[in-house]
């Protein structure tokens, strides 16, 4: 059904956005209801657009947060060692993005769960266009390896800097601007990598698809997150 390691690999990724998607959606809609049935821990307020945005207790929100954030990150760690071994590491690869759809529907109450629709449109198109460059251009995207690494690395030192100081105004949005730029780049880069092997027998495996959308998901993912930074009023 799946000859091909792109079609393996799009097979997988398709799976695995649906499972965060179904998580994401399972925190919105429980949070919504929760609203309408009066719960005390939530309130509404409005967004420019006129619309309901949901606002939880701070409270509440992180006794949800944390364990939903601890068991994505020992899924994601069970992935990592089973990627090799399947079908035990679909099974993980499932958990890890049911789980992580749980954590962005967390993200997306705290910004407006309204952005979530805009956000995935804006996000597919985005890679829609670099993945259509990355698979049938003729340009070769190796050379963005190193750069793309580092900053990587300096985009995660200023991320983890910000837990512990606010950053607000036109920096937070320079930011998540910079970040849409590197996983752009990853993007082209992932995409690039595939069409290089994917016509190599050796690589058409199950195991190779796994490891091709495992690297696809976390720049469309983390592409979803910067895009909601820049377009949230959070300041």
């Amino acid at each position: 059904m799946f000859p091909t390691l792109m079609s393996k690999t799009f097979f997988i990724l398709f799976l695995s956005l649906s499972f965060c998607f179904i998580g994401a959606q399972a925190v919105v809609s429980y949070f919504r209801n929760a609203y309408k049935q009066g719960a005390k821990y939530i309130i509404a307020k409005k967004n420019p657009e006129g619309e309901d945005d949901l606002v939880i207790e701070e409270s509440f929100l992180q006794v949800v947060f944390w364990p939903a954030l601890i068991i994505n990150i020992i899924s994601f760690i069970l992935l990592m060692f089973t990627r090799n071994s399947f079908p035990i590491n679909m099974i993980c690869m499932g958990l890890f993005t049911f789980t992580d759809g749980i954590t962005l529907g967390l993200v997306l109450m705290t910004k407006d769960e309204n952005l979530g629709v805009r956000v995935a449109w804006l996000t597919a198109i985005v890679t829609l266009f670099a993945g259509t460059i990355g698979l049938y251009s003729n340009v070769d995207f190796s050379f963005l390896g190193n750069i793309l690494f580092w900053a990587l690395i300096a985009f995660i030192i200023v991320s983890f800097v910000r837990i512990f100081v606010r950053i607000k105004g036109f920096t937070r949005k320079l930011i998540a601007l910079i970040g849409i730029v590197i996983f752009v780049g990853y993007l082209l880069y992932d995409f690039n990598n595939l069409r290089k092997i994917r016509k190599l027998a050796n690589f058409n495996t199950w195991n190779v698809a796994l490891d091709c959308s495992i690297d696809i998901y976390l720049d469309i993912i983390n592409l979803f997150l910067q895009i909601l930074d820049l377009l949230s009023d959070d300041n």
